[in-house]
């Protein structure tokens, strides 16, 4: 099974590839492929008379994705199954799932971030690959809410 992990360059992704190494039976997996998609609108600086053939704002972009990947490709060094990096351009929701199709992915690994009420007015990406992939896809949140995490502890302080 070839499993794909987006990544946006967060920790909470990082987090997802470690969890997917915890949980799932490297044998199992028989490759693992990473990828980060920039945003067409965060790749492309303002036009000017006198920019560059090649702008540093683009070049920084692909390279902060170039080392999101590598980072969560290092993380599964010496799980097993060989580490694939890509690294494309376009709508990240659409760009995974077109990935997932591109290499028969049995399951993908994203990380979620987004409040629920973010992903009802913004719609998130995490939302619609889940809503919109052909293959299994293990959505995994690292941390819980900072706000409802300072309330359970507050609470538990308060009964004690």
């Amino acid at each position: 099974m070839h499993v794909l992990i987006a990544t946006d360059g967060s920790r909470q992704s990082l987090a997802s590839a470690t969890y997917l190494r915890a949980i799932v039976d490297p044998s199992t997996v028989t490759s693992v492929g990473v990828v980060a998609v920039l945003s067409p609108l965060a790749a492309v600086p303002f036009a000017k008379d006198d920019a560059e053939p090649a702008p540093k704002a683009q070049r920084s972009f692909r390279r902060a994705a170039e080392e999101a990947t590598a980072e969560v490709a290092a993380g599964l060094e010496g799980w097993g199954p060989p580490v694939t990096r890509h690294v494309y351009s376009g709508t990240p929701a659409t760009e995974i799932l077109q990935a997932a199709e591109r290499f028969g992915s049995g399951l993908i690994v994203i990380a979620s971030r987004s409040s629920r009420r973010q992903a009802v007015l913004m719609g998130s990406v995490t939302h619609k690959v889940m809503n919109q992939a052909t293959c299994p896809v293990l959505v995994h949140r690292a941390t819980g809410h900072p706000r409802r995490a300072k309330k359970r502890t507050a609470k538990k302080t308060a009964t004690d």
